[in-house]
Order: C-alpha cells, then structure tokens, then sequence
C-alpha cells in the first residue's frame, strides 16, 4: 500500500453509526424524535458504556473511478487511547501495530511515520464523540450539525445517528456518507457501508463485523 493511501486510511474506518438504508433493510428506531438536545445530552446518549469497539472490514478502493486496490483490516480499540491495527493485502499480513501511552509499537511490516497518525485518526473517529464535547452545534428540521476544529458531521435528530461528515485535512476536502445501517448482536447500529469521496479516491467500505466491549485477552495491546 502506498504512504498516501495508508495516511489517508483512518478514513475509512469512521464507523459509529449510520443513516439512509436500503428498501427493505431494518431501520433503526427514531428514539429522538419530537426532542431538543443538546450537545453534552447529545454525548452522553450516544457514548453509553461503550469503551471497546472491534471491526472487521473489507475496503475496495477506485481512483479515477476504476478499481485501484483492495484490502482488509482487523482493528481493536480501546478507551484512552489504545489501537491494535492489523491490515492484511491478498489475505497476507502486510501490517501489525499497537498504539498506546501515546506511542507507537510496529510489530510486523515496514515502520512507517505515517502509522501513528493513522491508528490515532482512526481512534479520533471510531470514538468521535470524545472530540466534539466543546463543539459548536446547530439546528435544523432533520439535522443536529456539530462543528470542532476542521470537522463537521451532520446528525440524524431522530436517531442520533451521521448522516455525514465533512473534514478538511492535508488541505483536501473529505466527504464521508454513511449508508445502510445495521444492528450488532447486542443491539448497537453502526454502519454496514461507507462511502469515502477524496479527490480522484473512492473508497467503498463493507463492514463485516462490529463488537462492541468484547473481552480483552492479555495479548491484545502486548508489544512484545
């Protein structure tokens, strides 16, 4: 994978939750609807007791809308601060990192400077309400519209869930569309695909699987 592509990864795991399903897919429940939040209510509905989220995902990449590449990633993510990111290309481990106490551990695969940064978006954007605590919010007839810094996701009032999120970054305009959503086994929804539009990139993300607050083993953040 190149530098570019894998600085530009994190972007594709932006995963909480989601809007717009397909005919005939469940929808989640409108449990807002009628109500005026605000945003530290807003927070703490959606943040819950959630503090470890794994993901298993297929991303298929087009540039200049032809197929460019494809690959898989298994990631694992714990509050504060804590990512273990496996990503695999042909089904062969191409990387292997752990993040924690603000450092970076390469475990398998080419060290690289673009990895902390990486597995640190990626954190920032699993757990995105952890960064919009002292954001700006606005109101309209369908959307809560949250500002922090150079991000703006735009909120279902009904559900709480994205509906999407602009970010300006490396001085490139990202848009993120979040579309049919699905329920894990305990009842949490979150995206089953996403959209990534970045200048001539487009990256098609198919979530297999979420599990959120597994139990941890020994060897999940170990270093050695």
């Amino acid at each position: 994978m190149s530098k570019k592509l894998l600085k530009y990864f994190f972007i594709s795991f932006i995963l909480i939750t989601a809007c717009a399903p397909k005919p005939g897919l469940e929808l989640p429940p409108s449990l807002y609807s009628g109500e005026e939040l605000s945003l530290a209510e807003i927070v703490s509905r959606v943040s819950g007791e959630t503090e470890v989220i794994k993901v298993i995902a297929d991303i298929k990449i087009n540039k200049n809308n032809k197929p460019f590449d494809s690959i898989s990633a298994s990631v694992l993510i714990k509050r504060p601060g804590h990512v273990h990111m496996r990503i695999y290309k042909l089904g062969m481990l191409a990387k292997d990192f752990v993040i924690k106490d603000d450092e970076l551990y390469v475990l398998s695969g080419k060290s690289s400077s673009d990895l902390k940064r990486l597995g640190t978006e990626f954190y920032n954007s699993v757990f995105w309400w952890d960064n919009i605590k002292d954001g700006i919010m606005q109101r309209n007839t369908a959307s809560y519209i949250i500002k922090k810094g150079n991000n703006e996701i735009y909120l279902d009032r009904a559900t709480l869930l994205p509906l999407k999120q602009k970010i300006t970054t490396f001085n490139n305009s990202i848009e993120i569309l979040y579309n049919e959503p699905q329920q894990s086994e305990d009842g949490y929804w979150y995206p089953s695909v996403l959209e990534i539009n970045l200048d001539n990139f487009t990256f098609n993300i198919k979530l297999k699987k979420l599990m959120r607050n597994p139990i941890l083993g020994r060897a999940d953040f170990s270093v050695f």
